[in-house]
């Protein structure tokens, strides 16, 4: 909710600063030049920590089904691989993140294909884990919706780069951030931008659907155990306390 929030907040100054035009920009665009930048860096920055910590959660809960349950249901390395998906995705929005698109545009491009793609094989790795754990983990209802998920984030990522990439070879324009429709490639970029939109709602659907199974894992708090630099001093101290509780 406040991802999105934030979106429109950088839409909104992006307009009003002239930054782009009104219409179909892409997510990166309202996100380019300052102010907005700063808001765009900040937000998704606080957003891959996040998708980073969801990964490694899920991660440990599948390690911990496939050691007690899935063993001979699903190998160690799909685990692995599956993970390492959702860690590269996470990397690639945080490149996306801290690289904008009008000054290091290779960098950015590479960040946000890394996102995308590896998001998708993440997405279509756990869609396959939630099959193998039914009905120890989740039910069938939870699987029809992820593969429906993952199909539409095939479908769109797919729809995000091939119409954009046609739509940049038919640009004539001088400033692709204000892109109108006599600067040529105008449909491609209004099918690529309009899905690229619809591809970040259906990435916060996917995760939203791990709420569910994330309340069945209980924490414990981690054992925390001191090296001490002055050991002599730390022994004494403890022989005093052992003598006031035998004292006692």
């Amino acid at each position: 909710m406040h991802l999105s929030n934030s979106s429109h907040f950088r839409y909104t100054i992006s307009v009003q600063w002239d930054h782009v035009v009104p219409g179909f920009p892409y997510i990166s665009e309202t996100g380019t030049l300052s102010p907005e930048s700063c808001i765009f860096a900040q937000f998704l920055n606080i957003a891959a920590l996040l998708l980073a910590c969801c990964v490694y959660i899920r991660h440990r809960q599948v390690s911990q089904w496939q050691l007690e349950r899935g063993n001979d249901l699903v190998s160690r390395r799909i685990v692995v691989v599956t993970a390492w998906s959702g860690a590269l995705a996470c990397f690639g929005l945080d490149i996306l993140a801290n690289f904008q698109e009008a000054r290091v545009v290779a960098a950015h491009m590479i960040g946000a294909m890394t996102c995308f793609s590896a998001g998708t094989v993440y997405f279509c790795l756990q869609t396959y884990l939630s099959h193998k754990m039914i009905p120890a983990v989740n039910g069938r209802i939870v699987v029809y919706i992820r593969v429906a998920l993952s199909v539409m984030t095939l479908i769109l990522t797919v729809a995000t780069i091939i119409p954009g990439y046609i739509s940049m070879l038919e640009f004539q324009g001088n400033d692709y951030k204000k892109w109108l429709p006599t600067d040529g490639g105008w449909g491609w970029h209004v099918a690529s931008a309009i899905s690229e939109w619809v591809l970040a709602i259906v990435y916060c659907a996917f995760l939203l659907t791990f709420v569910p199974e994330f309340r069945l894992i209980n924490f414990e708090d981690p054992v925390v155990t001191l090296i001490y630099l002055d050991k002599d001093q730390g022994a004494i101290l403890s022989h005093k306390l052992n003598q006031q509780v035998q004292g006692s």
